[in-house]
Parts: structure tokens; C-alpha cells; sequence
């Protein structure tokens, strides 16, 4: 904790003399997640780590962190409202702050599928708002080059899903580590990483990419790159 607080007062959006009230967030294994009562309100603190919190030993470079800032920088730019505001960033701690958005108001997508509310309007907006951030960065050198995560994009998305089933099925290894491959050379477009009813919140004005926790309140383990 005071290692946040100093990240907090390093990037000016807490005084000396001032202590914040810090409540840890449930849910994530990739990441330390945290609603901080500062002042000026409520915001969401992630920092990642370097092993997540599952049974397996499972790591990933924590500099992934700077991705995630980076991908909702773009996306808010190219869909507004379609992901939280970043309000800080501190590179040197691993962290990064943005909006808290309670769960009273922005459910969590799949809360309400599960409790019969399929509303058609809201797989609409969420089809729409993704198309527009594909589309919009399809082929985009620049972001290519920004966006240059292969080492990251291994060890989180095809190493412990597609070659750890390979290495458990063998009969069906040639055919996993072909779609490996092919997975992981095609660079198109900028992707989430992550998109599923878990991770997108429903607010007043639409759906958020969330990068939240199972209580939607804050971010939970994404990758950005180009697929």
C-alpha cells in the first residue's frame, strides 16, 4: 500500500499530508487491482504482476501494463466513451490509474445475460464499437510498431491455452500449433485481447471495453496487439 500512495503523490494526485483509503478489488489473477478514495473521489489502481495467481506457475512480462494504457488511449480516441478514462500513469512503479466505475451502475455484461437480460441493443453497440477500433487500425504501421507484443502475446494468450492442450492431447498437436502459428504471424488490425461478457460493463450511455475484475470495477488481464 505505501508504495501506491508514493506512486499517487509521484504523479501529483495526492498531497503529502494526505493518506487515501484503499480497498482491494477481488477477482483478477494477473494483477493487483485497488479502489483508492482519494480527495478529489474514487479511482481503480492496477499494477501488474509478474506471476499470476493460479495453480499452474504462469508469467508474464509486467510491462504489459504500458500496452493497456496505450490500447484505452486509442480506443477512447477512435470509440469515445468505449473504455475508462486512464488518468495517470507511473511507468517506473507499473501502474496506472482511471475512472472507478461502481457496479451499481455499470454491471457487469455477462450479470445480465445470466439473469435473462439479452438486451439486443447492447450486443449492438458492443459489435459496433469493435468494428470501429478494427477497422479504423487495420493495417496502421504505426500502431503495428507500437503495438509490438509478441513476447507478451506467447506466454498469456497461446502458450498456456493452445500448446499446453497440444502437449495433454498429443493426437491433436499438429493441428493446435498450426493455428499457433497461423495466430500468431497474422497482424491485421489492433485487438482487446479479451472480449467476452465478463469483462464489458453496461453503463447509462453503453457498454465499456473493461478491463475489470469480476465485480466490474476496475481491469482485469488483457493483451493488446495486432492480429
Amino acid at each position: 500500500m505505501e508504495a501506491i500512495t508514493a506512486s499517487l503523490r509521484r504523479l501529483g494526485m495526492l498531497a503529502e499530508n494526505e493518506l487515501p483509503t484503499m480497498t482491494t478489488l477481488t477477482g483478477g489473477v494477473s494483477s493487483d487491482i485497488w479502489k483508492v478514495d482519494l480527495p478529489t473521489g474514487s479511482v481503480c489502481v492496477k499494477r501488474a504482476l509478474p506471476q499470476l495467481r493460479v495453480k499452474q506457475l504462469w508469467e508474464a512480462p509486467v510491462k504489459r501494463n504500458e500496452f493497456e494504457v496505450a490500447y484505452l488511449r486509442v480506443a477512447a480516441r477512435i470509440a469515445p466513451g468505449s473504455v475508462p478514462n486512464v488518468l495517470a500513469h507511473d511507468a517506473e512503479a507499473g501502474l496506472f490509474v482511471m475512472d472507478y466505475l461502481d457496479p451499481q451502475s455499470h454491471p457487469v455484461w455477462k450479470a445480465q445475460l445470466h439473469d435473462g437480460n439479452a438486451n439486443v441493443d447492447t450486443a449492438r453497440q458492443i459489435g459496433a464499437q469493435m468494428a470501429r477500433i478494427h477497422q479504423t487500425t487495420m493495417h496502421d504501421v504505426g500502431l503495428r510498431e507500437q503495438f509490438a507484443t509478441d513476447d507478451i502475446f506467447y506466454p498469456i494468450r497461446l502458450e498456456p491455452y493452445l500448446e499446453a492442450t497440444a502437449r495433454v492431447h498429443t493426437d491433436l498437436a499438429p493441428r493446435l500449433r498450426q493455428l499457433i502459428a497461423i495466430t500468431f504471424n497474422t497482424k491485421l488490425c489492433l485487438v482487446h485481447g479479451d472480449i467476452a461478457p465478463k469483462n464489458i460493463l453496461v453503463g447509462a450511455n453503453g457498454p465499456f471495453f473493461s478491463i475489470a475484475n469480476a465485480r466490474g470495477l476496475a481491469t482485469r488481464r488483457l493483451i493488446w496487439r495486432f492480429v
